[in-house]
């Protein structure tokens, strides 16, 4: 009886380590959510009426992408996971990743009869953890709360947008662009933010995984 019940211990802690280091496959895709922080940063140039391209850095800010929005404001929408305590105890944050970037218009009537763009910002894995906790329901024994978070601002082509996330929510700051100025040294430009810089460990090993997972399946 003692050997009966230690193989289904072993089993029990297999199958629960099999869950977690499949789901890490989609959670890398996620970033940690302890405190608040910069996670896009957005500028705008017109080419039309109601008409712009977006240029929006995120990640390590390296990589400049292009949108074409359309209408008088953007909107930066991003997915939220909470989950549950025992395993915020383990040293699980809670996570977020960008979702969609899309423009709107400042008055309903306007929304409802001109043209918009929405652009898909995530990255899909094999396994998506919001995914699988609600396809789990009552045994779902990971994620507490998944949620949508939304921040929207006048589109203005002088201003620098700079979205954070906190534990709430999303929200945005912004100032006016900054001019490069030129003194007798030379040209000044103004560096705020480095980038690069290496994945950790279980990053890698996720993103591995994920890679595997979908050569096997696809």
């Amino acid at each position: 009886m003692k050997r009966l019940t230690k193989v289904s211990l072993i089993t029990l802690f297999l199958l629960v380590f099999l869950c977690l280091t499949l789901l890490s496959a989609s959670v890398y895709n996620y970033s940690s959510l302890t405190s608040e922080s910069l996670v896009a940063e957005l500028r705008f140039d017109s080419i039309n009426k109601r008409e712009y391209i977006a240029k929006l850095r995120t990640g390590d800010f390296c990589e400049e992408k292009l949108f074409r929005l359309l209408g008088d404001q953007w909107r930066l929408d991003a997915e939220f996971i909470k989950w549950k305590y025992w395993a915020l105890a383990l040293g699980l944050d809670s996570q977020y990743r960008l979702d969609r970037l899309e423009g709107r218009y400042r008055l309903i009537d306007d929304q409802n009869i001109n043209s918009s763009l929405a652009h898909d910002l995530k990255n899909d894995t094999v396994l998506n953890v919001g995914n699988v906790s609600k396809k789990l329901g009552l045994i779902n024994f990971l994620v507490d709360a998944t949620y949508g978070s939304s921040t929207y601002q006048d589109i203005d082509t002088e201003k620098v947008f700079y979205v954070y996330r906190t534990q709430t929510g999303l929200i945005t700051r912004s100032q006016g662009k900054i001019v490069q100025r030129r003194e007798e040294s030379g040209l000044l430009v103004e560096i705020t933010r480095s980038c690069g810089g290496s994945p950790g460990y279980w990053e890698r090993f996720s993103i591995w995984l994920d890679d595997e997972l979908n050569s096997i399946l696809g």
